[in-house]
């Protein structure tokens, strides 16, 4: 079984779009992941940080839909939010030092902590940092 971490690009292109309606590769791709069964992974830095830019740039009715879409994922177990801890905090700010020419999000440290943890395939977004750290980017 393939593990997929869902970075904070992937789920605003899954719900919204500065150019009007989301385009069909954020939905797409989430849909084939859903039907090939991959294990996909997120953590609740990252529910924070889309949470909040999708209330800032698209409003409170995309922040709660975002809201009603990891609660549903997570009670059907197709989506598995990885909590913060200790030592997940300590992991992140070890890659944020590691990284110190890239300019990473608390978020985007957090998820290269869990998609190593969780020896994650790939990772579902859009931000390239990731292929600096040796991940796999999808769409």
């Amino acid at each position: 079984m393939r593990t997929v971490h869902v970075d904070t690009g992937a789920f605003i292109a899954l719900l919204w779009s500065r150019e009007g309606p989301p385009g069909p590769s954020g939905g797409a791709r989430y849909g084939q992941l859903k039907e090939e069964r991959a294990r996909l992974v997120t953590s609740d830095p990252v529910i924070a940080e889309t949470a909040t830019r999708l209330r800032y740039d698209a409003g409170l009715d995309a922040a709660r839909t975002f809201g009603a879409v990891i609660r549903d994922a997570a009670a059907a177990g197709t989506l598995v939010v990885r909590e913060s801890d200790d030592d997940l905090r300590l992991r992140a700010f070890a890659i944020m030092t590691r990284y110190d020419g890239l300019a990473l999000s608390y978020a985007d440290c957090v998820g290269a902590a869990v998609a190593t943890e969780t020896w994650a395939d790939a990772v579902l977004g859009l931000n390239h940092d990731f292929r600096v750290m040796g991940f796999t980017l999808e769409p």
